[in-house]
């Protein structure tokens, strides 16, 4: 009885102690502040000392309307490229009017509103990509009367500015071929590669204003030397860069005897090192770039020596020879079996899009004089190659022999080439004769370049240059873009645009940053 009476008696004193609760509980409404999309739905695009960057956010507070309480304002751009985490600050005020200083980057904007009162912090962001004015754009080689480089760029951002001689290191460069840039964002290279029939030089990437020369190892003389003529670079997403310099092939890897060390295009004999001659295109498979686990690490060159193709596998240092699986194969990588006993000559190297990004090399038999396109896709299997087929061209095939531009369309394979002012289209695969495509009276076609690099590439658009003698400062160039109509049964092309006051134009490269 006692232990009930002293339960009942604690249970008493605790229903007491809570109605006897006198304490004072005052609860405030938190300010909660949300930051309006308008301003931050869609990014922006703009251009370093050109730009201004205009933002009025809307803030709506559920306590202060009329936001006439103590806050703070920060605009922040945060790098998430070339130098991930860095943070800019662009404003301390609660509307933005920046005219743009950031270095060419990809950014995360930020602005942040902090109620003093609280410290409670309020955030909305948005991205922000700054180029420079040679980030973005179509680098437009030409040359003068005088065979003198001339460097143009169609700089792209919310507009297209056409910027003229923009090399500024004050090197006079004959005789150009080509420029080009690596396009690879996760490890690009910090360069832009200036190449010409006597020398390659490298500018650097962001102003352009200083250069250097390319030494290469020579195997034949033992030693780094320069006056390095290269005619083809290739590099697919963060993998292995190729370069084609004096005839030899050499692969950007620390694997190699440093950047660049001995040539890669040899066989590894038990007596050692056999050299043999290559083609001046690289052959390579840009359809996996977009995500890195999909981007094939493997070249396709042709052996102009032993008359057949030859490869480059994934980490190795010298090439293999392409094998081939049985007799029923369309054709066999060796031309001298299937053209005994001399094999076919090498005329060039096309990349495309097209199939799972098919390749294409023409091939000459010197003993009659026709040509044949042999097409195959590189796969990410190593020692891999899908053969496409073999297509021999008509002599019919209005000036096919003669040209030296020829691309290759995304969607169905048409190949594109010209001669002095027309332009072709020649359904090879199906065997139909060459169509003209267009003319240019009183021009000259000087290039032609499939657009597999740019944002656009799977939008089967390609590029022509072409130019006009006795026009004024020999600025009779033009480069026009145009759209092919994905059409099975003919070639069918729209004009899409028309770039005028270039010099003589030889190539065309895209620069994505």
């Amino acid at each position: 009885m006692k232990k009930i009476y002293i339960t009942t008696l604690l249970i008493c004193l605790m229903f007491s102690s809570c109605f006897n609760d006198k304490g004072n509980y005052n609860y405030s409404v938190i300010n909660d502040i949300e930051i309006g999309e308008e301003g931050f739905s869609e990014p922006y695009t703009v251009r370093t000392d050109v730009d201004k960057l205009n933002i009025e956010p809307v803030i709506i507070s559920t306590t202060d309307p009329n936001l006439n309480e103590n806050y703070t304002y920060e605009w922040v751009a945060v790098s998430t490229l070339k130098s991930p985490s860095t943070r800019y600050t662009l404003s301390t005020d609660r509307i933005l009017n920046y005219d743009v200083k950031l270095p060419a980057d990809e950014y995360d904007l930020f602005f942040k509103v902090t109620d003093t009162n609280t410290g409670l912090v309020f955030s909305n962001d948005v991205s922000l990509t700054v180029n420079g004015s040679y980030t973005r754009g179509w680098m437009i080689v030409g040359n003068d009367d005088a065979g003198k480089l001339v460097l143009d760029m169609m700089s792209i951002s919310r507009d297209t500015l056409h910027l003229k001689d923009i090399l500024k290191a004050g090197i006079t460069h004959l005789d150009p071929t080509f420029v080009w840039v690596d396009n690879s964002p996760d490890s690009y290279d910090e360069y832009v590669y200036v190449c010409t029939k006597h020398h390659t030089y490298r500018y650097d990437r962001e102003g352009l204003n200083t250069a250097e020369e390319l030494q290469i190892f020579d195997p034949d003389s033992k030693g780094y030397r320069n006056n390095i003529v290269t005619s083809d670079i290739q590099r697919v997403k963060e993998k292995r860069t190729m370069f084609l310099c004096d005839g030899y092939a050499y692969v950007n890897t620390t694997l190699n005897e440093g950047e660049f060390g001995s040539p890669n295009n040899y066989y590894l004999t038990d007596v050692g090192y056999e050299y043999f001659s290559i083609g001046d295109k690289i052959a390579c498979n840009r359809t996996g770039e977009i995500t890195s686990a999909a981007a094939i690490d493997q070249y396709v060159l042709y052996n102009t020596s032993g008359k057949k193709f030859c490869y480059l596998r994934p980490l190795a240092k010298n090439m293999y020879d392409l094998l081939d699986k049985d007799s029923e194969e369309p054709y066999s990588w060796d031309t001298t079996k299937d053209f005994a006993p001399n094999g076919l000559e090498y005329v060039t190297t096309i990349n495309s899009l097209f199939s799972s990004g098919q390749s294409a090399t023409i091939l000459r038999d010197l003993s009659n004089g026709k040509y044949y396109i042999y097409t195959y896709a590189i796969t990410r299997q190593g020692g891999t190659v899908t053969k496409g087929g073999r297509y021999e061209v008509p002599t019919v095939a209005t000036g096919f022999g003669e040209s030296t531009l020829f691309s290759m369309t995304t969607r169905q394979g048409y190949l594109i080439y010209a001669v002095d002012n027309t332009l072709y289209g020649y359904d090879f695969r199906k065997n139909n004769h060459p169509v003209v495509l267009a003319t240019f009276p009183d021009e000259e076609i000087t290039a032609i370049n499939n657009d597999i690099i740019s944002e656009q590439q799977m939008e089967d658009n390609f590029y022509i240059a072409t130019y006009k003698k006795g026009t004024e400062e020999g600025r009779g160039g033009s480069v026009r873009k145009y759209s092919v109509v994905d059409t099975p049964e003919q070639i069918n092309i729209t004009e899409e645009l028309v770039w005028k006051g270039f010099p003589r134009v030889v190539s065309l490269c895209y620069k994505q940053f």
